[in-house]
């Protein structure tokens, strides 16, 4: 860190008012003393000249596989560097953390002071367990006039997030959270247009309505959801409970569906969302378990017999699966997706791609015949002819 503190307060005094300006900075750097407030007060210099238009901060923790009570450490020397630099801080406008415990409201108080932050991602953070009942804290964030545009969640210990106010934020990411689900609460968050949810499930974690995840957001307009190649942690719902909030959704990934698992049940999403123009499917066959762990849920199948006899789809375009195999069950439910969706035009059938762990476990060896398997050349003709036959679709097929 000396020669990084040397050479980054080196760049910055060069970049003086006479010569070429930095319209955008960004530093990455471990979170070590006594180098931050040297690196703050150098970047902050720069910034009062008002022509730097991006500045973003990368900080890591100081050593690998932190113990909680360093974490905690690096969570109150980053309080300290941010109290010290106010004049960075001002002008930060992108700021990614990783291993850092908190206080309760640290990150509101970031959010709040930070005026010109559109961009915050927090890896590996926690909050300071609740000292009376050692539990994990739940992040609040209730942040009225923060520029926050876009938050990024990510193998944190929080027992959950929940976003009381957060006017500007526009796109989300939750991924692999330990709290019990749903995740996620909403309050004022009233331009939230993409969500994305990456997840294996834990045997702790029961699966629950996106209706109660997602309440109060009414504009999303793009939903991915990652379920891991395990348990699918959602719960299927009548569509109505959705209707409000998909009522603008315009493309849906559903991805790393466990391939045993019926697909039936992703119809109340296509229900929920009369306006959903592409929806993306990934099935996933690993025999490697890559996504599993001793604390991994149980993978169960997802029941769904409760569509509407007269349900049908008018604005659905596209329907792409990837990890597609000759299998009766898929041809079933493809063929259901054409006779609900009036204006689908597109069908694209893509291989899963390849996977090492998994071919080391073939041990070189070519698959087993019998094993289900992506078509080959001479038999695609053919699904196509399936996958249509007795249906009055124009739908254009694409196989590979």
């Amino acid at each position: 860190m000396t020669t990084y503190t040397g050479v980054v307060r080196r760049l910055l005094l060069s970049s003086s008012p006479d010569n070429r300006a930095i319209e955008r900075l960004q530093l990455s750097f471990y979170l070590a003393d006594p180098y931050l407030h040297s690196i703050g007060h150098a970047v902050g210099n720069v910034m009062e000249r008002g022509s730097t238009k991006s500045l973003q901060f990368t900080i890591w923790a100081d050593t690998h596989h932190p113990s909680y009570e360093h974490c905690v450490l690096l969570g109150q020397r980053f309080m300290s560097f941010f109290q010290a630099c106010p004049s960075a801080f001002r002008w930060l406008t992108g700021l990614i953390l990783q291993n850092l415990t908190s206080g309760d409201t640290d990150i509101s108080k970031i959010l709040n002071t930070c005026t010109k932050l559109e961009f915050l991602s927090l890896i590996y953070c926690d909050s300071v367990i609740d000292p009376v009942t050692g539990d994990d804290v739940v992040l609040t964030i209730d942040v009225p006039r923060s520029a926050l545009v876009a938050l990024e969640i990510t193998t944190c210990g929080y027992a959950g997030v929940d976003l009381i106010q957060a006017p500007k934020l526009q796109r989300l990411v939750c991924a692999n959270w330990i709290g019990a689900n749903p995740p996620l609460r909403f309050g004022n968050v009233p331009r939230l247009h993409s969500i994305t949810l990456r997840h294996a499930a834990l045997h702790w974690q029961r699966p629950f309505p996106l209706s109660h995840c997602l309440s109060n957001t009414t504009s999303l307009s793009i939903m991915y959801l990652n379920f891991a190649d395990q348990m699918i942690w959602i719960e299927p719902e009548d569509p109505k409970h959705l209707s409000p909030i998909f009522s603008h959704l315009r493309d849906v990934y559903l991805y790393n569906i466990f391939y045993e698992c019926d697909l039936n049940w992703t119809m109340f999403v296509l229900e929920a969302a009369p306006s959903l123009s592409n929806f993306y499917l990934k099935l996933s066959r690993h025999p490697c378990e890559r996504s599993r762990c001793e604390d991994s849920a149980m993978k169960v199948n997802v029941p769904w017999d409760q569509a509407s006899p007269d349900f049908k789809h008018q604005w659905l375009s596209l329907l792409e699966i990837v990890g597609f195999v000759v299998d009766e069950k898929l041809t079933k439910y493809i063929r259901l997706v054409i006779e609900l969706a009036m204006g689908l035009k597109r069908i694209r059938l893509l291989d899963q791609e390849p996977c090492a762990r998994c071919n080391a476990m073939n041990n070189g060896q070519p698959p087993s015949p019998t094993r289900r398997r992506f078509p080959a050349e001479e038999e695609k003709n053919v699904i196509r002819q399936q996958l249509v036959d007795g249906l009055s679709s124009p739908v254009e097929i694409s196989i590979g």
